[in-house]
């Protein structure tokens, strides 16, 4: 958590020429203060509030201006959705390659700690990364000068030591600081005793280990979960579908007629259906779609919803979802009983520019939007993404308008089959090597 705000610190202190400049050196020759020009700091910081809007209401308190709230209470979590998820994205074109490639290693390593789950091929990738990112930190900006050591500050050396730390404890979220000060500021609610406060607040404490020990042996001692919202339609394994829903059955027009059919195979009839306007995952994300989210375009405060990441003929895809629907067909003729295949009507989203996801260490999959729909079983969505919109240079030359994706912090993040090249040895480009 500390961490988080300490390296987005430190960062910004250096791209906006902030940090303190020995008599010896010169703030003009810091090709990576690209931030120092206030027109550009200020753009910047309306950039990054304009992403907001993109971020799912799931993702938490969306990052403000950055330009004009950095000093004025900026939250740790604002900081980690900054520095660590939409920073790669906004400053790709800012920032010069060098130093760019550098910064999403550092990012990449740390979207990959906030993991509840990570593999032991993951974790040797993220040290790799972490290491990397800390020589090049030193060689990009320390430079080895005696008058710039106070750039490689504790927090540049800490992020090495989170992997190794990994192996010993189990992922960082799981024992981060979020949970020490949100407990600490349940327990300080509870006290009833201004005269003799810690005493009380000991009380507390022990109150609540004897609680949450009956809750651990006794579960059903609990307060049971709420049960659904009128007229949700539970699906089995976390999936809800949750209105708005059509009043009437319809016919769905052509192009998704095409898709449907694709999806039910040749000489099945398409039956008339009533859209469903959302999904509630298995991870407690829920997804709108379209049909109902476009109407809202006009409320400034509206936090889009509708992208997700799914998974397609065994690879992870994102697409944005039209609609959900249920489609009823026969199990049994005899018996006349039905069941109904749950499906999501998704427009698809383009594979990432490589060159760029390569340079970016993965952290920038800059998609386009497609006419392409598909329709997959609901079961087949794993999460809710921000698509980022931003118009790029792409490593080709090419500049267009596009997407791109961001996953939220502390789920797993996606994996799109592609390697990384931090394993590869200069030494090895070019010639005969296998």
């Amino acid at each position: 958590m500390h961490l988080a705000g300490n390296l987005s610190d430190l960062l910004i202190s250096l791209w906006r020429g902030m940090i303190d400049c020995d008599a010896t050196d010169a703030i003009n020759s810091w090709d990576w203060a690209v931030l120092s020009d206030g027109a550009i700091w200020d753009a910047y910081g309306v950039s990054v509030h304009e992403a907001g809007s993109h971020l799912p209401g799931s993702f938490g308190t969306r990052p403000r201006n950055i330009a004009e709230k950095l000093t004025s209470g900026y939250k740790t979590w604002e900081f980690q959705l900054h520095t660590f998820g939409l920073g790669p994205i906004l400053l790709y074109n800012i920032l010069p390659d060098a130093y760019f490639a550098n910064y999403c290693k550092l990012a990449r390593g740390f979207q990959i700690m906030c993991q509840h789950r990570i593999s032991a091929e993951s974790l040797i990738a993220v040290h790799t990364l972490l290491c990397k990112w800390e020589r090049g930190f030193e060689e990009l900006y320390y430079q080895f000068r005696e008058d710039r050591i106070h750039f490689v500050q504790p927090c540049v050396h800490q992020v090495n030591h989170l992997a190794t730390e990994t192996l010993r404890k189990g992922p960082p979220i799981c024992y981060a600081q979020w949970t020490m000060e949100r407990t600490i500021g349940n327990l300080g609610q509870e006290i009833r005793q201004p005269s003799n406060p810690y005493a009380n607040l000991a009380q507390e404490g022990v109150r609540r280990c004897r609680v949450n020990t009956l809750l651990a042996t006794m579960p059903e001692l609990g307060t049971p979960p709420k049960g659904l919202p009128i007229g949700a339609e539970d699906l089995g394994g976390g999936y809800v579908l949750l209105r708005k829903r059509d009043r009437y059955f319809f016919p769905p027009p052509a192009p998704d007629s095409q898709a449907i059919q694709t999806f039910l195979g040749v000489g099945h009839h398409i039956p008339p259906f009533k859209c469903w306007a959302r999904l509630r995952l298995k991870n407690g994300q829920i997804t709108r779609s379209a049909w109902r989210e476009t109407l809202k375009a006009a409320h400034g405060n509206l936090r889009i919803s509708r992208n997700v990441s799914f998974s397609f003929l065994a690879d992870t895809h994102f697409g944005e979802i039209q609609y959900f629907a249920r489609l009823p067909y026969c199990v049994d003729e005899e018996t006349q009983d039905y069941d109904y295949h749950n499906i999501a009507i998704i427009k698809l989203y383009s594979r990432p520019d490589e060159d760029l996801f390569r340079l970016s260490s993965q952290t920038v999959a800059a998609c386009n939007l497609s006419n392409e729909l598909i329709v997959t079983d609901v079961k087949q969505i794993k999460s809710v993404v921000a698509m980022i919109p931003r118009r790029l240079r792409l490593p080709s030359g090419i500049e267009e308008e596009r997407f791109c994706v961001l996953s939220q912090p502390g789920l797993d993040v996606s994996l799109l089959g592609m390697p990384y090249d931090i394993f590869d040895d200069e030494d090895d480009v070019g010639g005969n090597v296998e």
